[in-house]
């Protein structure tokens, strides 16, 4: 659907923002040397190749399907369109677009909502530019995943909102029949906006309906984003994990992946930092309430923070009879998610761009295809109020991007008309000192070092003249400073990116999916450019 509200589009430079690594601009701008690490450019023209690559491994597209039938248990109709996508997931020509992410509370920071976007609109214009071929935007949720301190929370305008609690183990499992309470705390933060009631009634309905983290972000993503074909992967599920075995297997024996991913690693910390450092063994071992690294010791396989042991027999037993108890880390869940989709791309956040960067050896040792890797789109989200106090404040989006300090500079020459800058008088003072060392040096050149030292003097007093009326000027458009200061700590949280911090949630408040409609329009993921949006 079409957005019904008014809003600017205004596209910049990632280099610009000064929030991306080196390695990811360099990336986007095709640097040569770093080709090394990936297989395709980041082009529509590497789409035909990706899938001829994909051909050539073995694909499981009805043990995916049947799985994920499964997975939706009972939330689907039939005339469904991710209904649809799954089934078609069985055809040889049908193939994916994906993005991951761990099952955040509540949805979680802004990104989530960008990452599952930009893989809508990806495999909505290769459906049009391939129509012999069908794409099919996928959101693998990383439900293993145990860290807590990171999941259980939300910020809504300025507010954590976060969901204290004694469970255990991977963060998808967790029971939500506690999360009534949190969700009523969140509608008085929320106040009597447009879509209060709305997005309450659709978080009790996906939380208290459901009984784990992981069924209730299924039904909440299938709710926003269902009619447009997203199809939800969980890994954690048996049957997936029973085709990914092999590998394991081979990790808990050979260590396979430290010895590939730290030969890349070699060569890639030449020029940039690294995101992950493998393990000697890159598994955890999980049952209910836990989720522990294995660790080797000797002869024998250790979970850490247990008293759990194994031999090498009894843990390959284990993982023969039990291969859901078996989770890859970070730099095996990418070989996992590739080898079980029929994917041609994968869209990350700069951190998962770099971080696959260094997987291509192990990639090419288990001949599972490298897919093409898209930056997501990136945004900011200017309100209606801030885009208002900005053009009052005489403010551009590229400026916002300004260290704060500049910024407030800058607005103060120019409030006061560059009055107190002192740029000509200096360079005529410069002229004459020049002047002065032409016409001394000659008769006595002892007096050239003298003549330095007093130009620098001189330029030092003019220099802290300039910041004493810089401070005079300041005083007199205090108001207009502070209002600068607010709006930057509400549009940079912490001096960092909005979408990794607010929560979809203060938009769609005021927006309803009318802030859906307007972020699928405003996105082209083959677009190298940060995006900025002002609602009007």
């Amino acid at each position: 659907m079409s957005s019904t509200l008014p809003y600017t589009v205004t596209p910049l430079d990632y280099s610009a923002t000064g929030y991306f690594t080196k390695l990811i601009t360099d990336y986007l701008k095709g640097d040569v040397w770093l080709k090394q690490f990936y297989v395709h450019e980041r082009t529509m023209l590497s789409v035909e190749e990706a899938i001829r690559t994909k051909r050539n491994q073995k694909l499981y597209r009805k043990e995916l399907a049947d799985a994920l039938l499964k997975q939706y248990d009972g939330l689907l109709k039939e005339e469904d369109a991710a209904h649809k996508n799954i089934l078609s997931l069985k055809k040889e020509n049908t193939f994916t677009i994906v993005t991951a992410h761990q099952p955040n509370l509540f949805l979680g920071p802004l990104y989530l909502i960008y990452k599952i976007t930009s893989a809508i609109r990806m495999a909505e214009l290769l459906n049009e530019n391939y129509p012999s071929e069908k794409f099919i935007p996928v959101y693998w949720m990383g439900s293993e995943d145990h860290d807590v301190d990171e999941l259980n929370h939300i910020s809504l305008f300025g507010n954590k909102i976060e969901w204290n609690l004694k469970q255990k183990g991977s963060f998808g499992n967790y029971n939500t029949e506690s999360l009534g309470g949190l969700i009523d705390g969140l509608k008085e933060v929320a106040g009597n906006s447009p879509y209060t009631d709305e997005l309450i009634q659709l978080l009790k309905s996906a939380y208290l309906e459901s009984k784990t983290i992981t069924e209730a972000t299924r039904k909440l993503l299938h709710h926003f984003f269902g009619k447009q074909g997203l199809v939800i992967v969980d890994g954690d599920d048996s049957a997936l994990k029973k085709i990914f075995q092999p590998i394991m297997q081979d990790e808990l024996l050979n260590s396979t992946s430290e010895k590939l991913v730290n030969a890349t690693i070699v060569k890639l910390e030449e020029k940039y930092p690294v995101q992950v450092k493998p393990r000697n063994i890159n598994l955890f071992y999980m049952k209910e309430n836990l989720r522990e690294r294995i660790v080797k010791e000797g002869a024998e396989y250790k979970v850490l923070n247990t008293e759990i042991t194994f031999s090498q027999q009894a843990i390959l037993s284990e993982l023969e009879n039990h291969p859901e108890y078996f989770s890859p880390n970070v730099v095996l869940r990418p070989l996992y998610q590739e080898m079980i989709l029929p994917n041609i791309a994968f869209i990350g956040g700069g951190a998962e761009v770099s971080y696959f960067m260094e997987f291509k050896n192990s990639f090419e040792h288990y001949k599972i295809a490298f897919p093409i890797l898209f930056l997501r789109n990136c945004a900011l989200v200017i309100d209606k109020l801030s885009a208002a106090r900005m053009n009052k404040l005489g403010l551009t989006e590229t400026s916002l991007f300004t260290d704060i300090e500049e910024l407030i500079k800058s607005f103060t020459l120019q409030q006061a008309g560059d009055s107190f800058e002192m740029n000509e008088e200096r360079s005529e003072l410069e002229k004459l000192f020049q002047q002065l060392k032409s016409k001394t040096v000659t008769l006595d050149k002892t007096l050239e070092n003298q003549i330095a030292a007093e130009q620098t003097r001189v330029l030092k007093f003019i220099q802290s003249l300039e910041e004493r009326l810089l401070k005079t000027e300041k005083k007199k458009h205090e108001d207009g400073i502070q209002q600068i200061r607010k709006l930057k700590e509400k549009l940079f949280p912490d001096n960092s990116l909005q979408e990794r911090h607010e929560s979809f949630i203060a938009f769609y408040l005021s927006h309803g999916v009318d802030f859906f409609n307007i972020v699928h329009e405003a996105f082209d993921p083959f677009e190298r450019k940060f995006t900025v949006i002002s609602l009007q």
